[in-house]
């Protein structure tokens, strides 16, 4: 039942945020009699709220719920003050995002309307850890274990003629970004955008989280931008060492998808 729950729960993403109960039979693959049951336990206990439309959305109640079970102030909360000092200076798309088994997800983004590159993420959304600068860096960060997983298994996805799709290279541009402590990755997903990332460290060196610009490929030098990203990065690493953040990432997570998930416009 936990799993069906949970299944039910995940189809709510930053693109649809309101599900009729027979959409949620269709995407999870659960029987129609069965889904319409447990929505209508998920209204009845409010972790799912019903719209006049019969549609149904995440409720405050579990948003609730998930704010009581730590008292630690989440990553994006710490992060976000400073994320929005080096959006002022760079004046680029700026991002917070963090893996998840083979993906990155994005916690945060912060847009500039001065910026001239594309930028296709949202909050919430996803893109494979190995097809993006920041799931190279956080690759590069991650244990061992971790690593060798997804550079093993890891979905690979040909966005154009740019990405890199070859394992092999992947481990040396992965290796190379544990080395130099950042990773580029010029026009993998649009031509014309290159990909700046740096790692946001725990106390262990690992990484939490990467902190991400996406700028104009063959525009500024991408160096000059290196400096503001890791300093900003050390900074909320520091910072959160000072809150003595709880490193469940997945609780943090869910607190996050369900604030994104639970607000109205």
């Amino acid at each position: 039942m936990i799993e069906r729950v949970m299944r039910i729960l995940e189809v709510f993403d930053s693109g649809e945020t309101a599900l009729t109960a027979s959409e949620i039979a269709r995407r999870t693959k659960l029987p129609v009699a069965t889904a319409y049951r447990i929505v209508g336990d998920l209204v009845a206990s409010r972790v799912l709220e019903r719209e006049p439309d019969r549609r149904v959305r995440i409720g405050l109640r579990l948003w609730e719920l998930a704010t009581r079970a730590s008292s630690a102030v989440s990553l994006r909360d710490i992060a976000l003050p400073y994320m929005e000092d080096l959006h002022s200076v760079v004046r680029q798309h700026t991002q917070l995002s963090v893996l998840d088994r083979h993906d990155v997800l994005y916690l945060e983004r912060l847009t500039s309307r001065h910026a001239t590159a594309v930028n296709a993420t949202t909050v919430g959304s996803r893109l494979p850890a190995l097809q993006c600068a920041p799931g190279i860096v956080l690759a590069a960060y991650a244990p061992p274990a971790v690593r060798d997983e997804l550079l093993t298994w890891g979905k690979l996805t040909a966005f154009n003629k740019q990405t890199v799709m070859d394992r092999d290279e992947l481990r040396k541009i992965v290796a190379e970004a544990r080395r130099v402590g950042h990773a580029v990755v010029p026009g993998w997903i649009h031509d014309d955008v290159t990909g700046i990332a740096v790692p946001i460290l725990a106390a262990d060196g690992g990484a939490i989280a990467a902190l991400s610009i996406a700028i104009e490929r063959g525009g500024d030098d991408e160096l000059t931008y290196m400096h503001a990203l890791q300093t900003t990065a050390r900074s909320i690493s520091r910072a959160m060492h000072v809150e003595n953040l709880v490193t469940d990432r997945r609780l943090n997570l869910l607190r996050q998808q369900i604030r994104r998930a639970t607000a109205r416009d």
